[in-house]
């Protein structure tokens, strides 16, 4: 799965929250958004409401991206968990940016994947807050199971033992473990496909340490143009970024100017 050990290749580029720069995240505006710019892949983080059914949101709360506090006022402090998927789809989840996303619904993660069938544009998954939501992970793996072929799909998370109980009931999906720091030694991690630092902490050693280990490393949030080209130096696998555009340019505009010498 890992492509030879090389800092030449272009990273995959992955919208953070979709292109949550153009368009309210975490909805399909930004999806399509994403898509429509070019990336290589689209980040998402899904919840399961209380009834199981999988829905994309980042925030252990609606109160900063929808109108909960105007359809249920005395919720809007409430875990996404204690919603049912009924009350979380009458949510307006664009209007926080602007009235031309008023009506922006929540989306669910089959939704999303439709939008992304067909495309080329592979799926990033971060499960989100699986220590309160047990019955989370089977529900993205059921939705998954049903209703990804057609799209490349990575699970990731900060819970490795969330991500132990993925594997076990899709193993065939590839799963990153999220961290805030570069492990110093990733082959301890190698039941996963990727390891997922912060940026900064992510050094062209450490890269080829994690592919000796059979290992990716897509590394989150980078987006001053020094960041993205600090880990495109690094020669990791994908950069997770809140500026898609900026990096498909300033990696497009580094590969050429490559060519050329």
């Amino acid at each position: 799965m890992n492509e030879q050990i090389t800092t030449m290749r272009r990273p995959r580029v992955v919208a953070h929250r979709g292109a949550n720069d153009v368009a309210p995240e975490n909805t399909l505006a930004a999806v399509r958004a994403a898509v429509m710019i070019g990336v290589d892949a689209v980040e998402v983080d899904v919840q399961s409401t209380r009834d199981g059914v999988p829905v994309v949101l980042h925030d252990a709360t609606l109160a900063r991206t929808t109108d909960i506090a105007r359809r249920f006022p005395h919720r809007a402090d409430d875990p996404v968990s204690t919603f049912t998927y009924a009350e979380i789809r009458q949510l307006d989840a664009g209007s926080w940016r602007g009235d031309t996303f008023a009506g922006e619904p929540v989306p669910t993660l089959e939704q999303v994947l439709d939008a992304l069938r067909a495309t080329g544009v592979g799926l990033l998954l971060e499960i989100k807050h699986p220590e309160t939501q047990p019955d989370l992970v089977p529900a993205v793996a059921d939705v998954l199971s049903c209703f990804s072929p057609g799209v490349a799909v990575t699970v990731q998370s900060f819970d490795a033992a969330s991500l132990r109980t993925f594997g076990r009931l899709l193993p065939e999906v590839p799963r990153g473990l999220l961290v805030h720091h570069a492990p110093r030694q990733p082959v301890l991690e190698a039941w996963a496909s990727a390891v997922n630092p912060w940026y900064g902490t992510v050094s062209s050693s450490y890269v080829r340490r994690a592919q000796l280990a059979g290992l990716e490393t897509y590394v989150w949030t980078a987006n001053a143009r020094a960041a993205i080209l600090r880990a495109a130096d690094a020669g990791v696998e994908g950069i997770i970024t809140d500026r898609p555009q900026r990096a498909l340019d300033l990696l497009r505009s580094t590969s050429r100017k490559t060519s050329v010498r």
